[in-house]
């Protein structure tokens, strides 16, 4: 069979998990297939348009669908969605029949792609994948090397791998020290987890201050003298005069919650935050009290290190998972926004992770702390205007300057 969109097998560096994942299709428990806008690219519209096969050529025709005459070329068409769960009209028994048919080069360049993320940053390829997809979020939480870093063979698309240009007047090379530096800041294990991300915040905030004036020659030693203040103690000794706001916590996370709205065409999805809304003690319409909802997060937290002794790497390898496959710090028009936009998913993560810990009976299952974090990232980190909201909303909020994220970190 003719080969549609060639690919190019190359090193790439990436977590170990990701060389683990592979696709477990009828057994997924909310598959990608459904719910999602899933856009085909012109050159795959195309040749879906000529397929000759009966059974599939009629099932494609009768299920594309052009966008509009102005349609950027990666987004052409897209499938008409299916049944009350939105479905791709072309999976059978929770399987692609593209793909079986006809093969991954005949499949839209987003299924081809999805969980995987790929950029090549100064002529080095880099694969993670999306926690949206909940066998990649198995693999990337529970394990402990599922964040070492390896390298691996990807097998790439000219058409969708992204080439990362020079951000906030860094050079690559100098961009990735910086990378390299977070990602093991966060994984100073040594710290506290609200310590960690304390510390981020502070360096990203010195490093936007040097960006922004200019000053990029200092960077390297913008890293020395952090490493040589957090051996030291004296910025450890520093955030011990800040304390945890766990009221406004609850409140301001549960904001962000409620703001994206609570329907989902997935039924799993849908059953989840169901149980979330319960426990936070919603009524029928989504609505809680800020007493209910301040003494539910609080007695949730409290459980949380429990839960999470099953899958002590859980929260950890979230954020480093974040940081490599999104170029944290540089995701963002400074470091410092990049900094909230890290803090306030991490917030956000853990206020659905303390609602399923707030019960008075057994703690959640692990599956159960892992169908929140599958929530939230393909709830909310795959809407862009949903984290440009957020970050507004932070900033209009007056809960934008370090200090007053540190106090909704710490706990």
């Amino acid at each position: 069979m003719a080969i549609l969109h060639r690919t190019r097998t190359l090193p790439a560096l990436m977590p170990r998990y990701t060389e683990r994942f592979r696709c477990i299709g009828s057994a997924c428990e909310d598959t990608c297939c459904a719910s999602w806008t899933i856009h085909i690219d012109k050159k795959t519209y195309k040749a879906y348009r000529q397929e000759q096969s009966p059974e599939l050529g009629k099932l494609l025709a009768k299920n594309l669908v052009r966008v509009g005459a102005d349609a950027p070329t990666n987004a052409y068409a897209l499938f008409r969605p299916a049944g009350d769960q939105q479905q791709c009209p072309v999976m059978q028994d929770g399987w692609c029949s593209i793909h079986k048919q006809l093969g991954d080069s005949h499949l839209p360049d987003v299924c081809f792609t999805y969980p995987r993320q790929t950029h090549e940053v100064a002529g080095q390829f880099e694969q993670s994948l999306s926690l949206s997809c909940p066998e990649a979020a198995r693999l990337a939480l529970l394990a402990e090397d599922a964040l070492e870093f390896v390298e691996g063979t990807v097998a790439v698309r000219e058409s969708v791998a992204t080439a990362i240009e020079s951000r906030h007047g860094l050079p690559l090379p100098l961009m990735n020290d910086v990378r390299i530096f977070c990602i093991n800041l966060m994984r100073t294990r040594e710290l506290a987890l609200w310590q960690r991300m304390a510390l981020l915040g502070a360096f990203c905030d010195a490093l936007s201050s040097r960006c922004e004036a200019g000053r990029h020659d200092t960077v390297p030693a913008l890293m020395e003298e952090f490493i040589g203040l957090i051996e030291g103690g004296e910025l450890l000794a520093s955030l011990s005069q800040f304390q945890p706001d766990v009221p406004a916590q609850a409140q301001v996370f549960a904001t962000l919650w409620g703001e994206k709205g609570f329907e989902a065409p997935s039924h799993f999805q849908q059953a989840v935050i169901r149980t979330i809304s319960a426990r936070l003690g919603a009524n029928a319409e989504g609505k809680v009290d800020a007493g209910t909802l301040v003494a539910v997060y609080t007695r949730g937290l409290g459980r949380l290190e429990q839960a999470l002794a099953a899958a002590p790497y859980l929260l950890e390898n979230y954020l480093v998972n974040e940081m490599f496959g999104r170029l944290f710090p540089f995701n963002a028009p400074t470091a410092y926004d990049g900094f909230m936009v890290l803090a306030a998913r991490f917030g956000l993560l853990r206020l659905l992770l303390a609602a399923q810990c707030s019960g008075e009976g057994e703690l959640p299952s692990t599956a159960d702390l892992l169908a929140a974090v599958h929530l939230h990232c393909r709830r909310f980190q795959h809407d862009k205007s949903y984290t440009a909201r957020i970050h507004a909303a932070l900033r209009d909020s007056g809960w934008a300057s370090l200090d007053k994220l540190i106090a909704l970190l710490r706990t």
